[in-house]
């Protein structure tokens, strides 16, 4: 029984210290590194269909 509460203690901090690193614009910095690699893998596609394109006109 104490282990339990000890566990549920420990998972209401945990989720404490979660919502207010959010509250303070810390709560996910994989999305800004998600965002800028989604960016550099369209820019990569675009070149791709630009080089395909100019290939084809070539010929």
């Amino acid at each position: 029984m104490r282990e339990q509460q000890m566990a549920r203690t420990d998972a209401d901090e945990r989720e404490y210290v979660s919502l207010a690193a959010q509250r303070e614009g810390n709560g996910d910095p994989n999305r800004a590194l998600a965002i800028l690699q989604y960016g550099l893998l369209a820019c990569a596609l675009i070149g791709l269909v630009g080089s395909l394109v100019m290939l084809a006109s070539e010929k």
